[in-house]
């Protein structure tokens, strides 16, 4: 019977202890050390020999450097390996960290203090990084000393200017080392036909695939490591990516996050500059012209389509279809998209070709000048549809001429080319 009294008592007594225990309240982590002092440029003007392979102190021990940043890079997605990359007005820089998994400490959105004391800064290959010296490299902070040079303050804000608006990479301009390892965008961007159908990595190493915008070239660069490796890229569509701007040497890289960096291409807003296209009298009252004179160019009218095509050919020739002048009054980000057909299969891409030319007038045309667009067609679409930005801007005239080039050097057969439309638009 007492042992009964004593077990009843027990119970009560941990009834009433569990109540007694509550789960601590969540406080958000405040800073209260030195205020910031310096920028993110300021740490990079510690480190002026870029390239070189050689590291700086940022400070001496016993100075106040004081860096204010928020966190723009994510390693949920298992593609940024023991790095954070923090950015403020200034620009961007990575921070070497021994430690995996380092979004649930420092998600996206995070305000930092970062001390520079004790910490070095130096570069892999052109791209910024600090941390602890390590033999003769940038080497990774040790996560125990984390606290003795970053500091959270309040809790993550995606509402940040530098998160919700990142730096869009409209065209080559943008490329830039003031926006590397910063978080960019890059709207309306095509892979390389040879990436159609392919993962985004392997699983076994990491995997490069180009991508083009306006003119500016971009590697996605996807580990193995990372979760949405199986991602399946579709050349045929544009997309719209979120990321960190890299690069390696001269090389401009893109680091996805996680997948919900790639995106379908945000429909933007345009203009049409110029509008192209064929009909009956387009060899003649419509300023069209081919060279040489052999006719190699048709017109065409097929299943509601007109277009002009140049038919196969498995012997060397060289034919240009030459369009009218085109004026444009402002071609700073103007592009020049063709709407095409062209299952170019086992033949060379090198065939068909885009050009311009300022000084041809309707005379000689070995008088003239012209100019490969650079970069030049990259897809063939096996059904018509606009395509293939090109970026008017490297024209230098608001006055030009553009030909389409079919160049067979005879080693192989090419394929059938038909074109509907030639399209200029901002």
């Amino acid at each position: 019977m007492r042992k009964t009294h004593i077990f009843a008592a027990i119970s009560i007594l941990l009834l009433f202890g569990c109540n007694r225990w509550e789960d601590p309240e969540f406080v958000a982590p405040v800073y209260d050390g030195p205020a910031a002092n310096k920028t993110i440029a300021d740490i990079k003007a510690m480190h002026p020999s870029l390239g070189t392979g050689s590291q700086d102190s940022i400070c001496r021990f016993d100075e106040t450097f004081i860096v204010k940043a928020v966190v723009v890079s994510s390693d949920q997605g298992g593609n940024c390996y023991k790095y954070i990359t923090v950015q403020d007005e200034t620009g961007g820089i990575e921070i070497s960290i021994d430690r995996s998994s380092l979004y649930n400490e420092y998600p996206v959105g995070q305000t930092v203090y970062i001390n520079c004391a004790g910490l070095i800064v130096g570069d892999y290959h052109n791209k910024y990084q600090i941390g602890w010296k390590y033999n003769g490299s940038v080497g990774r902070i040790h996560p125990t000393a984390l606290h003795r040079y970053i500091s959270k303050d309040g809790m993550p804000d995606l509402d940040n200017p530098l998160v919700a608006k990142p730096i869009e990479i409209a065209g080559p301009d943008d490329l830039s080392g003031e926006n590397v390892n910063c978080l960019v965008k890059i709207n309306g961007c095509r892979f390389s036909s040879e990436a159609h159908g392919q993962p985004l990595a392997s699983n076994d190493f990491t995997v490069d695939h180009p991508i083009t915008v306006n003119g500016a070239s971009v590697v996605v660069r996807t580990s193995n490591y990372a979760n949405f490796r199986n991602t399946i890229v579709d050349a045929t569509k544009e997309y719209c990516l979120y990321g960190i701007l890299s690069i390696y040497n001269r090389d401009y890289q893109l680091t996805l996050r996680t997948k919900d960096d790639i995106q379908e291409s945000v429909v933007q807003e345009e203009s049409t500059l110029a509008e192209l296209s064929f009909d009956e009298n387009s060899f003649s009252t419509g300023g069209w012209t081919q060279y040489p004179d052999n006719q190699s160019w048709k017109y065409q009218s097929y299943s509601g389509s007109n277009f002009m095509y140049h038919a196969n050919s498995s012997q060397q020739c060289d034919d240009w279809l030459i369009s009218p002048e085109i004026t444009i009054q402002d071609i700073g980000k103007a592009l020049l998209y063709i709407d095409h057909q062209n299952n170019v299969g086992g033949s060379p891409a090198s065939y068909y070709q885009v050009y311009y030319s300022t000084t041809y007038d309707g005379g000689a045309f070995s008088e003239a000048d012209w100019t490969a667009f650079s970069p030049n067609l990259n897809y063939y679409p096996s059904s018509f549809g606009l395509s293939n930005a090109l970026a008017i801007g490297n024209v230098g005239s608001n006055k030009f001429r553009i030909a389409l080039r079919y160049h067979v050097d005879g080693t192989a057969a090419g394929t059938r080319w038909a074109v509907r439309k030639v399209k200029i638009t901002r």
